[in-house]
């Protein structure tokens, strides 16, 4: 789609040439049959010059592209409505520029906003003493040392550059491909996700999941522009601080962290609860006779709605991989357990992880 954009914008900044040549008598225009002049013939050109810089600017992905465009467009617009028999035809790129410029505009906005909230969700990060590894139950122990995990030199936050394949809904049988990154931190415990999923060309949702001191937010957009879910309450934040506790994986000091609390159910499997002010999430951690992870089960909501209910929400290892030393589970698998049947949403895979200490 950014290609076809590019394309119409050079197109459509040459043709407005014209305008400039007739004017100044530099050729002959047969297309152009009512006269333009000189001062009309400079506005043709900057016109000209407008639409090629939006070309180029969208090229570079800049932020201040869809502004550019929008300027470019209405002038262009005055500009034919001077001469609307000769150039009536230029409202339909005009037009599609205009639906273009407008979410650049608005993906611009969201961008800074994630942007802004991901450098503020950094600056928040703070040390803390964690407890000592002997202090965990057994099979969190073990696993921590199958992992490599150093006690004496925990990290303070991981960022992951994610592959995934989504579903929106049960019923839905293809697969929609996306890219997310994510920041998660020990202290305060809490994470910012970043998605965007491709819905057909030109065509993309974006989504921004968060836990910040308890308190849990989800947002989704079509094209950056028009709200799907605008999610916050107590019932999402908790399902916030399950994915956050589900997740310590990636992040293995966290599991050292004083507001989690642990209870042994066998030497496979742990219970782990996350208390952050007034919220607890809380979840099974499942562990193979090697001591790697390989699950956790939580019991979620659902929806965020008055009657919604609590169904087991797991996150499934598939493959394990190392990261900077560390064995990290690299490809899970999300799945929620309905009454009409399992729904398994997420397939996900890292492409990139990275430790603060």
């Amino acid at each position: 789609m950014k290609i076809a954009i590019i394309i119409i914008s050079i197109i459509h900044g040459l043709i407005h040439l014209l305008g400039f040549l007739k004017a100044f008598k530099l050729t002959e225009i047969d297309q152009l049959k009512q006269p333009i002049s000189n001062l009309a013939g400079g506005f043709w050109l900057l016109a000209s010059v407008l639409f090629l810089a939006f070309a180029l600017i969208t090229f570079l992905e800049k932020s201040i592209a869809g502004y550019l465009g929008l300027i470019a467009i209405i002038l262009s617009q005055i500009l034919i409505f001077t001469v609307w028999q000769d150039a009536k035809f230029g409202s339909l790129p005009n037009l599609i520029l205009l639906f273009a410029s407008i979410q650049m505009i608005f993906l611009a906005n969201w961008n800074q906003k994630l942007t802004q909230e991901k450098s503020d969700f950094i600056d928040q990060i703070e040390k803390v003493e964690l407890r000592k590894v002997q202090e965990t139950p057994v099979a969190i122990q073990k696993w921590l040392n199958r992992i490599g995990f150093d006690e004496s030199n925990p990290m303070i936050s991981v960022e992951i550059h994610q592959a995934a394949q989504m579903k929106m809904k049960p019923d839905q049988s293809d697969w929609k491909k996306a890219t997310a990154y994510q920041i998660s931190r020990v202290n305060p415990p809490g994470f910012h996700w970043e998605v965007k999923m491709q819905m057909m060309p030109g065509l993309a949702i974006y989504g921004r999941d968060q836990s910040l001191d308890g308190k849990g937010e989800m947002l989704i957009r079509l094209g950056a522009i028009f709200p799907i879910v605008d999610a916050k309450g107590p019932k999402i934040d908790e399902g916030s601080l399950q994915r956050l506790l589900g997740e310590l994986v990636w992040m293995p000091s966290l599991a050292l962290h004083p507001q989690i609390s642990w209870k042994e159910l066998d030497e496979h499997s742990v219970e782990g609860s996350l208390k952050v002010g007034e919220t607890t999430g809380k979840g099974v951690f499942y562990f193979n006779e090697e001591g790697d992870f390989t699950k956790f089960e939580a019991l979620r909501y659902y929806e965020n709605k008055t009657e919604s209910s609590r169904f087991p929400w797991i996150l499934t290892v598939k493959e394990y991989s190392e990261w900077e030393g560390i064995r990290i589970p690299s490809h899970m698998e999300a799945t929620w357990k309905l009454p009409q049947g399992d729904w398994t949403w997420l397939d996900l895979r890292i492409t990139d992880l990275n430790f603060s200490y």
